[in-house]
């Protein structure tokens, strides 16, 4: 027969039971740099003030090559017109916040709620500049791919290599930028893109150097190489009418200047404010984007709605 009619429970405790707060914080997640670590940074020529910056454009209008067919005879010259390429300063974005000075005192001890918050709104402000590089693809009319109602194929990866490189452009001086659902659930449905039989042996590379695009440089968001070109993979790619707007980018394509003041990319500010009695925290950012070369840039468009068999 049981001797205890009446043990205590949980409840009955609750006045000792201890709670401890970890020194474990679950912060916000991001995106690694990828697009403004490739485009052009012209943040350089911006350092001595300016809102705009010109890159001359003399390849639109070329010179053109002419036949001596008469020896002596006088030569025909050529001039044709510059086109001026502007980029714009014209974006402050900022984040802002304040605790009061009562709670910032009575926050535990481990924590350093300021700092938390301050790196979140770095990340926040460098993603912005991000998207804003991947917005620049309704720029792109030149070398369009793919289109809102199939997955991105083979074929329209061979399609943008072969636009860009007929531009007389260098691989090697290009990458490819994929939402993950784009080389997650349509690249990586393509069978010799994953496997051997495929692409090779693994120490003979085919066109497709590796069969799972690698493994090295997860931790920047760099997949490997697709036909000797470096993808990257970031959920910046913009998503619009059932469409991802993946890019194969020349780096002179897309170009960004940032002209945050103290010369930082971005500027973190703390101040005691009294008139509020806490503690102001302001995190900001100043910069411009641009299309310096409309036709170095291949959009390559997929369905967001399908997923490759």
């Amino acid at each position: 027969m049981a001797v205890t009619t009446d043990p205590f429970a949980a409840a009955d405790l609750a006045a000792v039971i201890s709670e401890t707060w970890t020194t474990i914080v679950n912060e916000k997640t991001f995106n690694d740099t990828v697009l403004a670590n490739f485009c052009t940074d012209l943040s350089s020529f911006a350092t001595e003030g300016s809102d705009i910056l010109h890159v001359p454009d003399l390849y639109t209008n070329a010179l053109t090559v002419s036949t001596q067919s008469t020896q002596g005879a006088e030569i025909t010259t050529a001039g044709p017109a510059q086109v001026d390429t502007t980029l714009t300063i014209n974006t402050h974005k900022y984040v802002a916040f304040i605790i009061g000075d009562k709670d910032l005192v009575q926050v535990a001890s481990r924590y350093d709620v300021n700092e938390m918050y301050a790196r979140e709104a770095v990340k926040l402000l460098t993603e912005a500049l991000e998207a804003a590089i991947a917005a620049l693809w309704s720029s792109i009319t030149t070398n369009v791919v793919g289109d809102t109602a199939t997955v991105l194929s083979d074929a329209e990866i061979r399609i943008g290599i072969f636009k860009m490189e007929n531009l007389k452009y260098h691989l090697d001086e290009c990458a490819f930028f994929f939402h993950p659902y784009t080389y997650w659930e349509q690249l990586h449905a393509v069978t010799k893109y994953y496997q051997q039989y495929s692409y090779g042996p693994a120490n003979e590379p085919g066109a497709v150097r590796t069969g799972n695009f690698g493994t090295a440089g997860y931790a920047l968001n760099f997949k490997g190489f697709l036909y000797g070109i470096p993808v990257y993979t970031t959920s910046n790619i913009v998503s619009g009418l059932q469409t991802y707007r993946n890019l194969l980018l020349h780096k002179r394509a897309f170009g960004f200047a940032v002209q945050t003041k103290g010369g930082n990319k971005v500027r973190v500010q703390v101040e005691n404010a009294i008139r509020n009695l806490g503690m102001l925290t302001v995190v900001d950012m100043v910069y411009g984007v641009a299309v310096l070369r409309e036709e170095a840039a291949v959009l390559l468009n997929s369905s967001s709605a399908f997923i490759g068999s």
